[in-house]
């Protein structure tokens, strides 16, 4: 089945807002339409393998729209859908082709100069009492009979089943406040790999899922989140497996066309971007009968088509070491909360690293447990605290079984859990903190010490440093009185490189807040003024930048990171004074140019090297941007790749389908991604081009069909600047081939059509004389018009 979503469609509100007028106009050039046709060949000839016969036409109202066909009444002959927003509702074209006792058609009163329609179809309604902005006709039931959904306003889903006599039952509703009105925002398809035919309608933020179940029904919407902003969605097969994928569009961005593919348990992956001119409309179908999909475009501003598809192919090396992979992007339900707890780590013992996210505004973890070929699985959701804004894992106990901390702003707890033995992570047990935590960092203060859990707690508006041992034992300690912010993060890092971890305090609009671990296991409280001065979202990241085994600390100024080290001033040295502190710069990496804001870094270790890659995150140019220490010990940028999206707050690296970091990481507020650094990459690569010879002409949109019936597709192009109709031929092995091409209309003719809205704006390639051969129908102003084809 074809499914098409295009650019520019006419909204319900022009439908709602035009009058139903029946115009002397329209009947002379109904009159004169004929006339034009007889004058024009649409027989085949050599070069031509089809042509038509008519037209036959059929006025209903002025701009029907969403032409859809199906066999509505079971009887083998297709029949014709529209929504007719003018009348509020939804008219069925019953096909009585070759029926010598067919059910006559209902009386209607015209106006004396109103053309009746010709006697294929009999024209009925359905009653919507609703502006109807969207439309799709499948079985939603399991009954072979085909059904309705329609969205729009008000807002709301609307499912109308075919009855076994030919009527249509109560309409079923779901109340979709946020639902796009957009004749785009509606599909339908096997989304999750049983056979049956489910709903999407896509909404401001989320795409709601509404599965049929075995007994026919369908299930209350999930929601399946996106990332950035989306116009268009539909399910179709990407990839030839035999599964739908999700086919997500947005022609306003640099990357319009993302899928997610079905798994073979139904799950949908991560998110694949692809970049693309800016485009007009466009189609997707599977032309050439190989059962994966074709994408036809038309650009924005040439208006020159072009069929391309999608192929996996090896991933393009970056450097020496590094191939760029395929760029995964998993979204999550869009929070209201300012932060989001988000961690990789392992959490089942099985050495590779999952991915834990919190949803703060419902109270859930979500786990996405890696499997051996580095994918991830299914979420696996768990009760937690709302407003979960860090998640830390760390073996605490050193009994081989990872604990998860949790810290919840909102209820101001923080909480541990754990897998049991049935592979649930009950509700975190709350740990007997004094005070409001702010924030934490777990790990080792020694080498071949238990690990500790550091928390930053507030006490009636004092700020305090408790480390908590797992055996229930603690260490606290009063910081300054002056520390009355509220931290972002800590961090454990050995800042002045004596083997002792010290604690990093990230506080927005101040200076860093460095706690300095001495011999006896207490700390030293020093601010330190960051090169570049305070930040109003500070980061830090660590790395070797020299190779002598120690991680610097990185801390970012504009489009440089520079990587320092905690010193104590030599002046001061034997005064009895608070010793002073200041930090070290030992080297400088420059983003890919002035205009870069870095706001991340991550360093990826090979076994080659004893100096560290290192990947920076720039946010101005939404980009990451490979850097490398050559030969003569200066860095220097190796390559910069593009992202899709620009909301990436972080980086780190990780360790997929195996246990040596081989991945980028990227953590947003609504958004995990990661880049591989190895394997395969999609891409969308380009077949053939065309350019209509009609002179001055504007291709505004395409559909396709069989119209050889030679088992190859071909395309259709609705030209709107001189109305006609332009059928390219998709000859193997894909070559786009001009064949027949002919004006609808002349304007001139319909002196009250509407400027604003192209004209031919719908057509479908359907079988409606019931001969075996694909037949054509449009939508023109209040008409449908069918073009037999003989």
């Amino acid at each position: 089945m074809a499914i098409h979503r295009r650019s520019g469609l006419n909204t319900p509100e022009k439908a709602a807002t035009t009058p139903p007028a029946r115009l002397i106009s329209q009947f002379i050039s109904s009159i004169v339409g004929m006339l034009i046709f007889s004058g024009v060949s649409l027989r085949a000839d050599e070069t031509n393998r089809f042509g038509f016969l008519g037209p036959e036409i059929f006025p209903i109202d002025n701009l029907i729209s969403q032409l859809r066909a199906a066999d509505i009444d079971g009887d083998g002959l297709t029949d014709l859908i529209v929504v007719n927003n003018a009348r509020s509702r939804i008219n069925i074209l019953y096909n009585q082709t070759g029926k010598t006792n067919a059910a006559p058609a209902r009386q209607i009163k015209r106006d004396l100069n109103e053309l009746p329609p010709d006697a294929r179809f009999r024209i009925e309604s359905i009653a919507s009492e609703k502006t109807i902005s969207a439309l799709a006709v499948a079985d939603l039931n399991g009954d072979n009979r085909p059904d309705i959904a329609y969205f729009g306003v008000p807002k709301e889903l609307l499912v109308q089943y075919n009855q076994k006599d030919g009527s249509w039952s109560t309409p079923r509703r779901w109340t979709m406040d946020d639902g796009l009105l957009d004749p785009n925002a509606l599909a339908n398809g096997d989304l999750n790999g049983d056979a049956r035919e489910d709903l999407v309608m896509l909404a401001e933020n989320v795409i709601y899922f509404l599965a049929q179940k075995p007994d026919g029904t369908l299930a209350e919407p999930e929601k399946i989140p996106y990332s950035g902003s989306v116009k268009a969605v539909q399910i179709l097969d990407i990839d030839g497996d035999g599964r739908s994928d999700l086919m997500l569009v947005n022609w306003e961005h640099a990357y319009p066309f993302r899928f997610r593919l079905q798994g073979p348990s139904g799950q949908l992956g991560p998110e694949f971007h692809f970049p693309l001119t800016p485009i007009r409309s466009y189609w997707m179908d599977d032309l050439d009968g190989d059962r994966k999909t074709e994408v036809i475009t038309v650009a924005a501003k040439s208006g020159r088509a072009q069929v391309s598809h999608f192929v996996r192919r090896k991933a393009d090396p970056i450097n020496s070491t590094f191939l760029q992979g395929q760029f995964n992007i998993l979204p999550f339900i869009k929070t209201t909360k300012s932060r989001r707890g988000m961690a990789w780590a392992d959490t089942n013992r099985d050495s590779l690293a999952d991915l834990l996210v919190a949803e703060p505004d419902s109270g859930q973890l979500s786990v996405f447990v890696q499997q051996p070929n580095g994918s991830l699985s299914a979420a696996r959701t768990f009760p937690t605290f709302t407003g979960v804004a860090e998640i830390a894992v760390c073996d605490w106990d050193s009994d081989g079984i990872p604990e998860v901390f949790l810290l919840s702003i909102d209820e101001r707890q923080l909480g541990v859990s754990r897998f049991d033995e049935t592979g649930r992570m009950p509700f975190p047990d709350i740990l007997p903190l004094e005070g409001r935590p702010l924030a934490m960092a777990v790990g080792q203060l020694f080498q071949r010490e238990q690990p500790v859990l550091a928390v930053i707690v507030d006490i009636d508006g004092k700020r305090e440093l408790q480390v908590r041992h797992a055996d229930g034992t603690a260490k606290r300690q009063k910081l300054s009185d002056s520390f009355k912010a509220n931290p972002t993060s800590l961090v454990l890092h050995d800042i002045n490189q004596d083997n002792r971890k010290d604690l990093v305090v990230l506080i927005p609009y101040e200076k860093m807040k460095v706690l300095l671990q001495t011999d006896d296991g207490q700390f030293e409280e020093h601010d330190v003024s960051p090169p570049g001065g305070s930040s109003e979202q500070p980061w830090v990241s660590t790395a070797d930048v020299d190779g002598d085994g120690l991680d610097e600390l990185l801390l970012a100024q504009k489009n440089f990171v520079r990587a320092v080290v905690l010193q104590q001033d030599a002046s001061l040295k034997g005064s009895t004074n608070k010793p002073s502190h200041t930090f070290r710069v030992k080297e400088q990496i420059n983003g890919v140019s002035s205009s870069s804001r870095i706001i991340g870094a991550a360093q990826l270790k090979t076994q080659t090297n004893d100096v560290p890659h290192l990947f920076l995150l720039d946010a101005d140019r939404r980009a990451l941007t490979l850097c490398s220490r050559n030969s003569t010990a200066v860095w220097h940028t190796v390559r910069t790749i593009e992202l899709p999206v620009s909301d990436f707050t972080a980086i780190s690296t990780i360790a997929l389908a195996g246990t040596n970091a081989n991945t980028v990481a990227c953590f947003g507020l609504n958004t995990a991604a990661w880049l591989p650094l190895f394997g395969d990459v999609w891409e969308l690569t380009r077949l053939d081009d065309y350019e209509t010879p009609i002179k001055d002409g504007y291709l505004h949109d395409v559909t396709s069909g069989d119209l050889d019936h030679d088992g190859r597709k071909d395309l259709v192009f609705l030209e709107t600047a001189k109305n006609h109709l332009d059928i390219v031929i998709y000859q193997p092995p894909h070559q786009l081939v001009p064949a027949n091409r002919w004006q609808v209309f002349e304007e001139r003719t319909f002196k009250g059509r509407r400027p604003d809205i192209p004209e031919p704006r719908e057509a479908v390639v359907v079988d409606l004389t019931g001969d075996g051969r694909n037949d054509l129908a449009i939508l023109v102003h209040d008409r449908v018009i069918v073009y037999p084809q003989e």
